[in-house]
């Protein structure tokens, strides 16, 4: 049995600038910084540029997410966070569904495997479902874009130290192979102690790691005008595994535990993507590519004594093209995706003699999904736009569990009867075709003024438990969840964007909800019959110096379940686990002089309960970061803070009584040469 189930039987039922005031994103290029092209999208995002995650040392997605209105993260370790929107996405890591993909330069990635980020440019976090872009989103969508090479040769060192021990160094550049052709190279390692103390063995890295990270990424610009992309990127973390401990040890980042374990994160992808615009206003855009993931996952043995845990795989290929055009008062674009996804799920939980639990499962997933949008700008100011997303999904399953160990035969807690069992599900399949429309009403007078209306059918295709115990349980797929959202925004800026202002409400009606959690010490993979999320996110920016900007966000979100009963007990009214009510953040960049430039945010974020153990309750805390840069000609040198007022707080609960705590004070210093 995984982890977060207790040692009973689980439960289970089956951007280039627009080139008119309204087109679509789909006519920018991908990785753009555009703030135009941000200023025109019809959902509700946040653009996270290079500067930001390197002044503010955001070297994971947990990092970034907790730092957005409306986000947040649960993570059994520092390097695999899961995470959340609006309340969806906390069962990645526990079923073979995904409705929060990301991408790296196109291509989808498990979001639990990325580990640490490396050589970025930009990421992009979408709220909402997402239909118009590759896969398919119902909670949104995270797509990161690495860094292109560029045509002059120039390269970086950079050198840190931090707090727990933490060492990175990188060393990047770019290497122009001709006029038109450039290659970007980039390696990198780094190790930290981590910031837990094992009191039992005396020592303070048993849950540190240490990582490899490498870029290879090509860039040639033909005589036709298309770009053509070639990458290569490869990570590998490989560390302790003693995070879990009682809530008075895990408050300390403390633990009693007499062996590290293991977690290890790998993964290796390859990207291809050719783009061209064609003088009749035409756009081509493909993208191929190819990963593979691997997670091993041993707890220390004397957690629960037993050894526990897993080694898994996932490999997948994907592709995306479409074709789009704008005309004087049209556009239009078409698209297909197609991905073919294997994962190998194995869990082992041995506490022999007494009880042993070894499953395997094996799922292959494919996706294929023709998309597309017309729109048509019927009046100065108001362009409407209508989309349909088809998609078919199948998911098989080859399943196998041993189970063994002993058994009270007479009531008198004493184990004392043997028993052994071995069941199989064999080629299991589900599918399911969906069509998935969507209208979007823009309205965009000025080049201060933009305001939309969306509606639009979001999906999450329906899959399998990977780590049922039982075959009744394992055979039976959950339901799709299909649900009806809306959104409504508004953006105004001020002459020479010297400020800006926005405003989003949404709401989403969630049908067959697909929930993973903990139920009085229970874990279920299930369907909620109704639940909804629904809220407000504000956004703000103000440069009263042409050096000084300053940024707030407010969110609020009510996430619960309408309709869900378990085993006899009503779940309606209760809220979605890793889901703040209400999240603010304030944060100030100031440039006194040309040499220096410093960086404060603070974020808070409200009470909420943690997965997967839902009885758990996190107490609302503040996150306070804090940056110095120094530059002086090709050398600069950086100071860092993170979590300065070191607030505690919890990104895991386990039915035992085992919490993770949030990472602790991190200070650091950076220091950088060009050449």
């Amino acid at each position: 049995m995984p982890i977060w189930q207790t040692p009973v039987f689980a439960q289970q039922k089956a951007t280039e600038k627009q080139a008119a005031s309204l087109l679509p994103p789909v006519f920018a290029v991908p990785a753009a910084e555009d703030n135009d092209n941000r200023f025109t999208m019809p959902s509700s995002v946040s653009i996270i540029s290079r500067k930001t995650l390197e002044a503010q040392h955001l070297d994971t997605l947990g990092e970034i997410a907790h730092r957005q209105p409306n986000m947040h993260l649960t993570s059994y370790t520092h390097a695999n966070p899961v995470i959340t929107i609006r309340g969806l996405g906390i069962h990645v890591d526990e079923s073979d569904s995904t409705n929060i993909p990301v991408l790296l330069d196109g291509v989808p990635v498990p979001s639990n495997f990325v580990g640490l980020l490396f050589d970025l440019d930009q990421v992009q976090v979408l709220h909402g479902p997402q239909l118009l872009e590759g896969p398919n989103g119902l909670g949104g969508l995270v797509n990161m874009h690495s860094r292109d090479p560029g045509l002059t040769a120039v390269g970086n060192v950079s050198l840190e130290y931090g707090s727990h021990n933490r060492q990175r160094a990188t060393v990047s550049g770019d290497v122009p192979l001709s006029a038109r052709t450039g290659l970007r190279i980039a390696i990198g390692g780094e190790q930290s102690d981590g910031d837990t103390y094992n009191r039992t063995m005396e020592r303070k890295d048993t849950a540190g790691w240490k990582s490899t990270l490498a870029k290879l990424k090509l860039l040639h610009k033909d005589d036709a005008g298309g770009q053509w992309r070639l990458g290569l990127y490869h990570m590998n973390l490989r560390g302790g595994n003693d995070y879990f401990a009682p809530e008075y040890l895990s408050r300390r980042h403390a633990s009693r535990v007499t062996e590290k374990g293991v977690n290890n994160t790998k993964y290796t992808l390859l990207s291809g993507s050719y783009q061209r615009q064609f003088a009749t206003d035409t756009r081509l855009a493909v993208t191929l590519g190819a990963s593979r993931s691997e997670w091993n996952y041993w707890l220390p043995r004397s957690l629960f004594k037993a050894q526990a845990g897993f080694d898994m795989a996932t490999r997948e290929l994907s592709a995306d093209a479409r074709l789009s055009r704008r005309m004087s008062v049209s556009d239009w674009m078409v698209g297909v995706f197609a991905q073919q996804a294997r994962r190998d799920a194995p869990y082992r939980f041995d506490m022999s003699p007494y009880f042993t639990s070894n499953t395997q499962a094996r799922r292959r997933g494919n996706t294929l999904a023709l998309y597309g949008q017309a729109g048509w700008t019927f009046a100065p100011g108001w362009r409407l736009a209508a989309g349909l997303r088809i998609q078919h999904d199948r998911q098989r399953l080859n399943w196998r569990s041993n189970q063994s160990g002993y058994m009270d035969s007479n009531g008198d807690g004493i184990p004392d009867m043997p028993f052994s069992m071995t069941e199989t599900v064999k080629n299991a399949s589900v599918i399911k075709t969906v069509l998935l429309p969507s209208l979007t009403l823009q309205y965009h007078p000025n080049e201060r003024h933009f305001g939309w209306i969306k509606l639009s059918r979001g999906y999450e295709a329906p899959g399998y438990n990977l780590y049922a115990t039982k075959r009744e349980r394992a055979q039976y797929a959950y339901l799709p969840t299909l649900a009806n959202y809306i959104e409504l925004g508004y953006r105004i800026r001020g002459r020479n964007a010297e400020w800006e202002l926005g405003a989003t409400a949404f709401s989403t009606i969630l049908h067959d909800h697909q929930v993973v959690g903990s139920f009085k010490g229970l874990t279920v993979t299930n369907n909620a019959k109704r639940a909804h999320s629904r809220g407000l996110e504000f956004t703000g920016m103000w440069r009263p110096l042409p050096e000084l900007e300053l940024n707030a966000f407010a969110g609020f979100v009510n996430a619960k379940w309408d309709e869900f009963v378990l085993n006899g007990i009503d779940y309606a009214g209760q809220s979605f686990s890793t889901t703040p009510r209400q999240s603010y953040g304030l944060s100030l960049s100031w440039q006194p002089h040309f040499q220096w430039s410093l960086g404060v945010n603070v974020v808070r974020h409200g009470r909420s309960t943690l997965a997967t153990n839902s009885d758990f309750m996190n107490k609302p805390y503040t996150l306070v970061d804090a940056n110095v840069t120094y530059t002086n000609g090709r050398f600069a040198i950086g100071v860092y803070g993170q979590n300065l007022g070191n607030a505690h707080y919890y990104t895991r609960a386990l039915s035992q009584n085992e919490l993770t705590a949030g990472t602790s004070r991190n200070v650091g210093v950076r220091v950088s040469m060009n050449f």
